[in-house]
């Protein structure tokens, strides 16, 4: 993404590239989103370093949205570490849909509304489908 704001997908594992590849495969064309894995024993430190250096690299100048897998969890709270900076974001909950819907964000949108369209994206995505088709 050379303009607009900048999105990572920052997960456990292998969740990460798998969800920016797959949005990638949606969308027929590259996704955009830059994955940030976290592994099994990593110090917290070592990846927090990552995560900065990643976050500087894909701020354009309009900030930086991290979409993250688990509140509480290492690359939450990684992420939720670096939000005194007022260019950056933390959405929880990170679906294909939210990462569909951040590979296609209007770069003219600004951080909070941008913010705010990404948790609305995930959050309409989940659907009891068995309840929502017998009620017709």
């Amino acid at each position: 993404m050379d303009s607009g704001i900048g999105i990572i997908v920052a997960t456990h594992g292998q969740l990460a590239e798998s969800l920016v590849e797959t949005a990638g495969l949606i969308l027929q064309r590259p996704s955009g989103l830059t994955a940030f894995t976290f592994v099994a024993h990593e110090d917290p430190k070592a990846a927090s370093r990552r995560l900065q250096s990643l976050i500087k690299k894909c701020d354009h100048g309009q900030g930086v949205i991290i979409l993250v897998d688990l509140f509480g969890g290492t690359p939450g709270n990684l992420a939720l570490s670096l939000l005194q900076d007022a260019s950056v974001e933390v959405v929880t909950g990170v679906n294909l849909p939210m990462a569909v819907a951040a590979a296609n964000l209007d770069p003219n949108q600004q951080l909070e509304q941008a913010t705010a369209a990404l948790e609305q994206a995930g959050r309409n995505a989940i659907k009891g489908a068995g309840l929502l088709l017998r009620s017709g």
